[in-house]
């Protein structure tokens, strides 16, 4: 298999219905999609917390899901902590387009787009305790296309993150075998490159933070790059 050149763009931490920016919430979400289209990428990864709460109005999913929908790549959203609506039982999921993907096994899931010479794997936030480790579960490497992971959780840069839900050590970080790792959780930009595959947060394109996102770019030739890209 020969690997396409690809540009990714990697979101988190939308909090689509947060109390205390809701509206702000939105825009950041339409300003990550224009960005997603002016800068023709390949497909969009959101690293967790695309929604804030369970109790998101029904209109404010549907219009959440029908932009997401518009775009012309395909969407990989990770369901993080806040994302309870996504892991609920009783999550009505709007008609989505074929390009429109959640990931909600408990045990991880892998998606495949071959046109890309891509594959995404990720399990999602449904116990936010110290035993959930995002990457622990990593498959090996499924063919010898691109091979992406994503997680939502908090890398143990200290003893006293020890007891943090959702851990990410070092050690997981060193030995996952793929070539990029899209976190969330964090709401800020950060290099947390441990081992072979580049990690980074993407930061957060709306809230109190500077507002950012990443634009990952995978060539045969050149290899991984990862471009920090503030949120206009």
């Amino acid at each position: 298999m020969d690997r396409k050149p690809l540009n990714i763009l990697h979101t988190s931490d939308i909090h689509i219905g947060s109390d205390t920016y809701p509206r702000e919430a939105l825009e950041g979400l339409e300003k990550v999609l224009t960005m997603a289209d002016s800068l023709t990428v390949d497909a969009l990864l959101i690293a967790g917390d695309l929604f804030d709460r369970a109790t998101v109005s029904k209109k404010s999913v549907q219009y959440v899901f029908s932009s997401l929908s518009n775009l012309k790549c395909p969407v990989v959203i990770l369901p993080g902590n806040h994302d309870t609506l996504l892991t609920s039982d009783s999550f009505e999921q709007p008609p989505l387009q074929n390009s429109v993907h959640i990931i909600r096994d408990p045990a991880g899931e892998m998606l495949t787009f071959k046109e890309l010479t891509l594959s995404v794997w990720g399990c999602p936030v449904y116990q936010h305790i110290p035993s959930f480790h995002p990457i622990g579960q990593l498959p090996e490497r499924p063919d010898n296309g691109w091979y992406v992971a994503i997680g939502h959780g908090i890398v143990l840069d200290s003893s006293s993150f020890e007891d943090r839900g959702s851990p990410i050590t070092h050690e997981e970080l060193a030995k996952a075998n793929c070539d990029y790792i899209a976190l969330g959780h964090t709401h800020v930009f950060r290099d947390v490159t441990k081992g072979k595959a580049a990690a980074f947060y993407s930061g957060a394109p709306s809230g109190g933070q500077e507002k950012t996102v990443a634009l990952v770019t995978l060539d045969p030739a050149q290899g991984v790059t990862t471009q920090r890209l503030l949120v206009p």
